[in-house]
């Protein structure tokens, strides 16, 4: 029987006892029925009772060294076999990999047409076809048709006056000059009673200027004054309270009843403001014009940026507008 090294190794772990109970069975039952193995366990029983008969010797200091030299040199001389083939899951992968590579190429390639489309250089002697000059005219050199200004009717305001005062008589004599010396006096129609005493005055835009003029030089008497005055088409009346007399003179002398209605509500939230702000610091940025304070309130609009088509409003002369200012005289007392 040729020596076997699984089932010498087998025999030896069964004399040693290192077999489980049944891999000990399992060896009887082979010693048993096969006559090789029973002979083979019996040489190696002998082999160990005679190695275990002999006396103890050392052994040489240099074996371990030798023996670590001989392993090595096995593992190093020995061929180390390659795989015969790779597994699916290496060859899916690489599959992957392969088809992420091209696709990655073919983008490149597009977007690199794409760009050379854009980037090339024109061809020597290459022509650009050129518009149609004969069938298209520009628009600056097309002729416009200007429309002719659209005249706004000024309807004037009617408005309401109320001054405050400590003295009714030097107030009352102050108005009644003020209106002579516009040449107003011949629409005067004084209404007197006790704590009060109200005027019409009704004429043109500059004659009423002039009447807030000439009354300018007394305004430091009235202790307080207020405007109403109606608005334009039905529009909710606007009251301009602290009213000075450049502001009044500014309102009465706009060119049309809506700019006049705009300048009263830009005074009326000037007022306000400088009214509320404590310490007064607004009043230096008051000037006799309402822009200074509303072109901060209104909110911008976007511009048109084509041709400006729109046709403008030329307003009436100031002298047919007419004018109705009632000036109401309080007693402050």
């Amino acid at each position: 029987m040729k020596p076997n090294p699984n089932l010498d190794e087998l025999l030896c772990s069964f004399m040693d006892g290192e077999l489980s109970v049944r891999q000990r069975t399992e060896v009887q039952r082979m010693a048993a029925h096969d006559p090789a193995v029973a002979r083979r366990l019996k040489q190696l029983e002998k082999s160990r009772a005679m190695i275990s008969s002999l006396p103890m010797a050392e052994a040489p200091v240099d074996m371990l060294e030798r023996i670590k030299e001989s392993l090595e040199r096995r593992t190093l001389l020995q061929d180390q076999p390659l795989p015969a083939r790779r597994s699916a899951g290496a060859w899916h992968l690489a599959f992957r990999q392969l088809v992420s590579a091209a696709a990655v190429i073919a983008l490149l390639g597009v977007l690199g047409v794409v760009v050379y489309q854009i980037v090339r250089p024109v061809p020597h002697g290459a022509l650009l076809p050129l518009p149609d000059i004969g069938k298209r005219v520009s628009m600056s050199e097309a002729p416009r048709l200007v429309p002719s200004p659209v005249v706004v009717a000024d309807a004037g305001f009617t408005g309401r006056l109320e001054l405050r005062t400590h003295s009714l008589v030097h107030a009352g004599a102050s108005v009644e000059r003020a209106i002579e010396d516009s040449g107003l006096s011949g629409r005067v129609q004084p209404d007197i009673v006790n704590s009060r005493r109200v005027y019409q005055v009704v004429g043109t835009r500059e004659s009423v200027n002039r009447f807030v003029a000439s009354l300018s030089g007394a305004w430091s008497n009235f202790g307080a004054a207020t405007l109403q005055m109606e608005g334009p088409d039905s529009a909710q009346p606007v009251v301009v309270e602290s009213l000075t007399p450049e502001q009044a003179a500014s309102i009465v002398a706009q060119n049309s009843t809506e700019a006049s209605f705009e300048a009263a509500k830009g005074y009326a939230i000037t007022n306000y403001m400088a009214r509320n702000m404590p310490g007064g610091e607004i009043r230096p940025l008051i000037q006799d014009d309402s822009g200074t304070m509303t072109a901060m309130i209104v909110i911008p609009r976007p511009k048109e940026t084509g041709p400006n088509d729109s046709v403008p409003a030329s307003p009436v002369p100031h002298g047919k507008a007419q004018v109705s200012l009632t000036i109401v005289l309080l007693d402050a007392r």
